[in-house]
């Protein structure tokens, strides 16, 4: 089987989890005998790049554009100069299956593409963009929308992060023009819902959780990260990771420090990720031993940071699919803190393997904390070994491969 993969970014341009899924997705492919490589074409990185390379292992081509715009919504929707070389990628990898990730930046003009050759097609879903411009369903006043509620779409969206194609009947049209997609792959039930809820076909989605690869634990060779590990017995750390962005709940976080430096003995919190400058000066505003800023922090040093920390916590205040962040932290036996929205509490079982919060809610993030260190030592590490437990069992790469082929064996069958 030859299979080519289309996503809109890719390292070094940018590493969040769909770019560690589609690298996961393509090197696994590989190691199981598949012919498989990735275009990362985008309209939205200036620098027109044609340029082929190899990430560790991973074929990749990669095109981008001398010239976009930006303030055209149409050709947001459909870029021609994509069109083509999506159609010239094709012709020239021959694939018995294209599976595309995330388009926005690379427009849909990779599905019509695969429309005019008749080649199966996949996508699979890592946000809410065929249903919102914004990707997050998250309006303005921090309220989140019902896509049954706006079957047209909506004009009261959460601008200030991202605006892509906003269109007149957009989802109308953006249904039609993905209606040769075979299967949408969704990592999360929460995400299939949103999706049927505003009129596609729940026949044409397939659930397939994402997995992660155990990893020999290495030590770190980031001095910050050396050094909080090694004293990680002396605190009770949370640990936050990725964006601190409104939409990742950060202002629940910063609300809730105060009660947390006041209940919770030697507490601290580890910030990982860059931010928006409002947030990181709130956060500044701390006792320095309190709260420790680490900024972005190398992907393979994570894992010795999530082992040495008590908890995870993901605050987000949006519909969150199914974020890798908890992945990382279960395997490595940190239970997660996780706001219930979204696929989250899909991937926590309260009490067992983490804990569940109300979004937003600064109170009960803090009691949801203190609960856990009441827990004896014993049951603390009881939870660690469940979390192992459970990512072993649901979380691992092979596991998430395993169901992958079959839905590409569906789709090629159909």
């Amino acid at each position: 089987m030859r299979v080519l993969l289309i996503t809109n970014y890719f390292p070094p341009h940018y590493q969040g989890g769909a770019e560690v899924m589609v690298y996961n997705t393509c090197h696994g492919l590989l190691q199981r005998g598949v012919d498989a490589s990735i275009l990362m074409i985008n309209a939205r990185i200036p620098g027109g790049q044609d340029r082929y390379r190899d990430v560790q292992g991973v074929p990749v081509h990669e095109v981008t554009y001398r010239s976009h715009l930006p303030g055209n919504p149409f050709l947001q929707t459909f870029d021609p100069r994509i069109y083509r070389d999506v159609m010239a990628e094709i012709r020239r990898v021959q694939p018995d299956l294209v599976h595309v990730h995330n388009v926005s930046g690379a427009t849909l003009a990779p599905f019509v593409a695969c429309r005019r050759v008749n080649v199966p097609v996949l996508l699979t879903l890592h946000d809410h963009w065929l249903l919102c411009p914004n990707n997050m369903l998250y309006k303005g006043d921090g309220a989140l929308c019902d896509p049954a509620e706006h079957p047209r779409g909506c004009s009261h969206c959460f601008r200030r992060q991202d605006f892509w194609a906003n269109i007149p009947w957009r989802r109308q049209i953006f249904a039609r023009l993905v209606q040769n997609v075979r299967f949408f792959i969704s990592p999360s039930q929460k995400l299939v819902d949103l999706h049927v809820a505003a009129g596609y076909n729940p026949a044409r989605f397939r659930v397939v959780p994402n997995g992660i690869k155990p990893a020999l634990f290495q030590t770190p060779s980031d001095s910050l990260v050396r050094e909080y590990v090694r004293e990680s017995g002396l605190f009770r750390t949370l640990l936050l990771a990725g964006a601190m962005v409104e939409s990742k709940g950060i202002k629940t976080v910063i609300e809730a420090l105060p009660l947390l430096a006041r209940y919770v003995d030697r507490f601290r919190l580890l910030v990982a990720g860059r931010g928006e400058d409002r947030f990181l000066a709130a956060l500044r505003r701390f006792d320095p031993s309190v709260v420790k800023l680490l900024g972005q922090v190398p992907f393979q040093e994570m894992r010795a940071l999530y082992a040495a920390t008590d908890l995870t916590v993901i605050p987000s205040v949006w519909y969150e699919n199914s974020p890798m962040v908890i992945y990382e932290s279960m395997l490595a036996g940190t239970p997660v803190l996780g706001s219930a929205i979204g696929g989250i509490p899909e991937l926590i079982q309260h009490g067992e393997t983490g804990y569940l919060f109300s979004p937003g809610d600064a109170v009960a993030l803090t009691e949801r904390v203190i609960q856990h260190f009441a827990r004896s030592a014993p049951e603390r590490r009881a939870m660690r070994r469940r979390c192992v437990e459970f990512a072993h069992t649901h979380m691992t790469l092979d596991r998430y491969l395993d169901r992958l082929q079959q839905v590409y064996d569906e789709a090629l069958e159909a």
